[in-house]
């Protein structure tokens, strides 16, 4: 059964909720680095916290639909012992009002959702092995799969669900399709000994990762008629060294994590153009998210990290309510909708009297 919470932030549990409740929402005015190349999305943002119910604490954004309408999140409770330990709850953000999700096991998360408010994503079980679920028409339901475990991990505006059981081998990307069919098992490419599916287009168009049996990941993608082919790798990168993840789509582009083993190697942001079958490094660290005309949302590494996007060539870095020089831990663009108007992240609001890290689950609105 749903419940729902009316929109108010929480007015306290510690001092730093209690100062991004306060905030509300927030105007400020972004200076773009390049005035000869502006982002489409505007230069005056509206920030907005997310709804925290009484009796828990911190709040963490975990998907968002392509049309900014549908955003889900997490929270924790009051006693939690690990900032984002076994009991958080999941829940529905739209219109104004919040609907619970009852997921059950540990770690439950929704990790996409469309615009109709159907989800999808997985949590543990006492066994320790991932289980998906769906959540549709207000109803949950475990999706089939082995006793060994696995996750659903992408929806898309028809229903069609993309995600992975786990072998002994590692993991075999599936794809769960809407009109109720058997689930399907997307082939791997030769010499892939593993894979796994992260998220569906509209179109069809599925992408995630195959892995090797060294344990380096290709980024690649499956067309609607199920034939597969490995992303490329931004210029001047070995195909043969790169370890690299595709984890969103939005139309022709599709955005993940680059890098090349090493000493020191850190991931790298990349964004793909599916239509022209190009890569391109971005100037964020990992971002996690892509809007229809490749602007990509994540964080650019600091102490702490700061959230931000990138549109073109031009990084924008989205404030919270604590500054940088303040805080102690790192804040996050978690997912940015098809028109770059709208952005979804995590932003640290201070420690609770135990210690323990605070964030809450926020949107920037750009018009």
């Amino acid at each position: 059964m749903q419940t729902k919470a009316r929109r108010t932030a929480r007015k306290a549990i510690t001092a730093g909720i209690a100062a991004a409740a306060a905030a509300g929402a927030t105007v400020f005015t972004v200076q773009y680095a390049s005035a000869e190349e502006q982002p489409q999305a505007a230069q005056t943002c509206v920030r907005e916290a997310l709804p925290i119910p009484e009796g828990l604490a911190s709040s963490r954004v975990s998907a968002m639909s392509d049309d900014g309408s549908v955003i889900a999140y997490f929270a924790l409770p009051l006693d939690q012992s690990w900032p984002d330990g076994l009991g958080a709850y999941p829940r529905l953000y739209a219109d104004g009002e919040v609907t619970d999700v009852p997921m059950p096991g540990n770690h439950p998360r929704i990790r996409d959702v469309n615009s109709l408010g159907n989800g999808t994503g997985y949590s543990t079980n006492a066994q320790g092995r991932d289980v998906p679920y769906v959540w549709s028409d207000g109803v949950l339901e475990k999706l089939p799969i082995a006793s060994t475990g696995g996750r659903a991990e992408g929806i898309n505006e028809h229903g069609d669900i993309v995600g992975s059981v786990q072998t002994a081998d590692g993991g075999v990307p599936l794809l769960w399709p809407a009109d109720g069919s058997t689930r399907v098992r997307l082939p791997l490419p030769a010499g892939a000994t593993s894979g796994y599916a992260h998220d569906i287009g509209d179109d069809g168009t599925i992408i995630g990762a195959v892995y090797n049996e060294n344990g380096t990941a290709t980024a690649y993608r499956w067309d609607a008629d199920r034939t597969g082919e490995a992303l490329p790798v931004p210029e001047g990168a070995d195909p043969a060294e790169a370890f690299s993840i595709a984890v969103d789509i939005n139309g022709d582009w599709a955005s993940g994590q680059f890098f090349v083993p090493g000493a020191g190697s850190q991931p790298l942001g990349v964004r793909w153009n599916l239509a022209e079958g190009t890569a391109e490094r971005t100037q964020l660290d990992q971002q996690v998210a892509v809007s229809a005309d490749g602007t990509v949302a994540g964080f650019v590494a600091g102490t702490p990290d700061n959230a931000a996007y990138q549109a073109g060539d031009t990084v924008v870095e989205l404030p919270g309510v604590i500054p940088p020089a303040e805080r102690t831990m790192g804040e996050t663009a978690q997912e940015i909708s098809a028109d770059g108007t709208l952005i979804a992240g995590d932003i640290y609001v201070g420690d609770d009297d135990a210690g323990l890290a605070n964030f809450n689950a926020v949107v920037w609105t750009c018009q």
